[in-house]
């Protein structure tokens, strides 16, 4: 419940300032609507580029792949710029009819008309001063002209008439196309116009068009431009991205041209210097007798290779006859013991005579064993044995020499073909470097053959491979001002400035709105809260059950004075006090109603109590005189109320409050201000007022604005009125 009570008592600022805000909403949703008549609608035209893609379509083939390598993903930014360029932007000027801006003028805003002007202007302007400034123009009487300069130079003129002036010439014609398909449409008006420079042209087109890729990894380009004519937006684009297109055939075909020329060049001098080489290679192997270094190289290593191999069978041979010689020689004088090996001398001969010699040997061996060595048969077999082996040992001595000549033919033979090696490592270097010169100028020239064809034909191809796959159309609705988001916004911005005005008037009114701030600002207790008592038959029993609770808090003994207090007039003192009495009287006491202010009027006619008028009494003056006095009351009446006077006004409420025995102050949720809790609660410590109590009138009452307002209007009305009969009065008395 209390959540409850503080989320109420939070929002009622809200709920009662609810038509303000209704209104505030209301004026900020017209005011959206004037803006949305009045603004200029701005059109926007987009077109989209698909770049040339070196994976896919033509630019992928051989023929074309080396000269359009454009669009990778990381240059699809550059492309961006390009579009952007100064430079493309220029030469798209020339492609859209937008040097002069045309405008008809009103008495709120100007439009641009563009092509739908119904005159045309030729202008040669040889002043710069009359560059990129807005000269008036008025036409009267269908044919004749005003014309204003930027320095404020009036010249007249007659239309498709030549006019000269301090600017240049001009003509000023009408335009009969558009005047024949709208003959209803009227001439004579003011207008405006605008001669642009160039400069000033591309640096304005350049901060308006917009130009963003689809996606980063798509070569897909957007280019947009908003404009109050929708025919400028999408001319203004199409001419963008025209001019791009042919920018970049026209950027191709310099460049194959530039290449082609570069190659023939190059082609040339590489002819030349290819036809150098070859006749440096053939000088150089006619000099050396060399047909094929490598081939001839291998052939005579395999030649020494195979006379090494002989060389070193013949020295094994000869060392194994040399051997064999010296064992024959040291065993002379006795052949027949001696047991060679003859490994190295395998021939027939030899075999038959070792044979022959053996038969002999074994001959000898029977004769002696029936001869002796003396005997003609044995000395007949040892000559022959000694036959045998002389001739076997100048046989092995011949076969040395000749082992011995065979030796030194074959080292003079590898020595001679060892000099073929001679200085060949410098052959071939030099052989290898005229044939690496040879090899690279004809790869070289190959090469560059091949890329004049390349350019020959790109020079030849005089197509685009970037492809305008969205042009530009007229746009139908304006993407500028967007009425639903701006309705939308004005209402929330209504919404919220009125809740904003409503909150800052409750706070700069710093009144005291609820129970809550009373209990957490002030010190002095809270007695009652009385509500909005708009029926009367609510009133009495309300004031009744309040007696009563004054009565159980022992509040009203015999004679007590109970003083009624406010800070100002207006909170309410007179009903209270009027209520209190005659509810206490009701009970059968004797009431008596004292005012210190004489603002009770005739509430007291009723007879149901007493009433007394003391403002301005004498012994109010003294709180002595005064406590006498209420003495001789106390011990007439039961009971005395007293209305005292505001205490801003008068110094006598204080006397009544200091001989009071219950002092109620008045606290209005209408009309006291927080800064009086603090004041309540300094007084009643600084005078010891103990008995102070506060009552908190018109407790939840949160009336409409709307009629406080109306009722604040009534009451100036009167007022007026009043003064309105009161002044003559007083100038006829006069």
């Amino acid at each position: 419940m209390q959540e409850w009570k503080k989320t109420y008592q939070l929002l009622r600022p809200f709920f009662r300032g609810l038509p303000i805000i209704l209104l505030i909403m209301i004026g900020a949703l017209i005011a959206a609507e004037r803006y949305l008549r009045y603004a200029t609608p701005m059109y926007e035209s987009a077109a989209k580029i698909k770049l040339a893609d070196p994976q896919q379509g033509s630019p992928s083939t051989n023929l074309y792949k080396d000269f359009d390598v454009f669009v990778h993903t990381n240059k699809i930014g550059a492309e961006v710029e390009m579009l952007k360029s100064k430079v493309l932007i220029g030469k798209a000027i020339g492609r859209a009819d937008i040097g002069i801006t045309i405008s008809r003028v009103g008495k709120i805003r100007k439009t641009e008309l563009y092509h739908r002007s119904p005159i045309k202007c030729l202008v040669r302007i040889s002043e710069p001063s009359w560059l990129d400034k807005p000269i008036l123009l008025h036409i009267f009487r269908d044919s004749l002209y005003r014309l204003t300069g930027p320095d404020g130079q009036i010249l007249e003129g007659i239309m498709d008439h030549p006019l000269e002036t301090p600017g240049g010439q001009w003509l000023i014609s009408r335009n009969i196309d558009w005047l024949s398909s709208h003959p209803h449409l009227i001439i004579n008006d003011h207008y405006e116009i605008i001669v642009h420079s160039p400069e000033k042209l591309i640096d304005q087109i350049a901060t308006q068009i917009d130009v963003s890729s689809v996606d980063k990894d798509i070569p897909v380009l957007r280019i947009s431009y908003k404009s109050p004519v929708p025919e400028k937006a999408a001319d203004v684009v199409n001419a963008i991205a025209k001019a791009y297109i042919q920018d970049y055939v026209e950027e191709k075909f310099r460049t194959a041209d530039t290449t082609l020329g570069f190659l023939d060049q190059q082609l040339s001098a590489y002819s030349n210097m290819l036809a150098g080489s070859e006749n440096k290679i053939e000088t150089y192997r006619d000099e050396n007798n060399i047909i094929n270094i490598k081939q001839e190289t291998e052939t005579d290593l395999r030649k020494i290779s195979d006379l090494k191999k002989q060389l070193a069978s013949v020295q094994m041979n000869l060392m194994a006859i040399d051997s064999l010689n010296r064992y024959m020689d040291r065993g002379r004088d006795n052949f027949l013991a001696i047991a060679p090996n003859f490994e190295a001398f395998t021939d027939l001969l030899s075999t038959e005579i070792i044979k022959k010699t053996k038969q002999l040997q074994s001959e000898k061996r029977d004769l002696l064993t029936r001869y002796t060595p003396e005997h003609e048969k044995v000395k007949v077999v040892d000559d022959k044995i000694a036959d045998l082996a002389g001739y076997l040992r100048e046989s092995i001595r011949n076969t040395q020499s000749n082992l011995q000549i065979k030796y030194q033919d074959l080292n003079q033979t590898i020595a001679e073909a060892e000099t073929a090696f001679i200085g060949l490592p410098t052959k071939e270097k030099k052989l290898t470097i005229m044939e690496r010169e040879f090899s690279l100028n004809e790869e070289i020239y190959r090469f560059l053959h091949q890329k004049r064809t390349e350019a020959e034909i790109a020079r030849a191809a005089k197509i685009s491979f970037h492809r305008i796959i969205s042009p530009a159309e007229v746009s139908k609705v304006p993407v500028s001002p967007n009425s639903m988001p701006i309705r939308i916004v004005a209402g929330l911005l209504g919404l919220l400035a009125g809740i904003a005005f409503i909150y800052t008037l409750h706070l700069l009114k710093g009144r005291v709105s609820d129970e809550t701030l009373i209990h957490r600002n002030a010190e002095t207790p809270l007695v009652i809260a009385i509500p909005q008592l708009a029926r009367p038959d609510r009133i009495v029993p309300f004031f009744q059950r309040w007696v009563v609770q004054m009565e159980l808090r022992q509040w009203l003994g015999k004679g007590q004075l109970i003083s009624i207090n406010s800070h100002i007039q207006g909170e309410g003192k007179r009903y209270l006090a009027t209520h209190l009495a005659r509810a206490l009287a009701a009970q059968g006491r004797k009431i008596l109603v004292i005012d210190t202010d004489g603002a009770l009027s005739d509430t007291a006619l009723s007879g149901e109590f007493d009433y007394l008028n003391i403002s301005g009494a004498p012994f109010l003056s003294s709180p002595a005189l005064a406590q006498a006095q209420c003495q001789q009351w106390r011990e007439q009446y039961d009971l005395i109320v007293c209305k005292n006077a505001p205490l801003l006004k008068q110094a006598d409420a204080l006397v009544v409050m200091a001989i009071a025995d219950l002092n109620l102050m008045l606290i209005d949720s209408r009309k006291t201000i927080m800064a009086r809790l603090y004041e309540t609660d300094q007084m009643s410590r600084e005078l010891n007022l103990s008995n102070m109590r506060l009552v908190f009138n018109r407790a939840g009452y949160s009336p409409s604005l709307i009629k406080e307002i109306w009722n604040v209007g009534k009451k100036l009305i009167a007022m007026i009125r009043t003064r309105i009969h009161f002044y003559p009065r007083t100038v006829a008395a006069r």
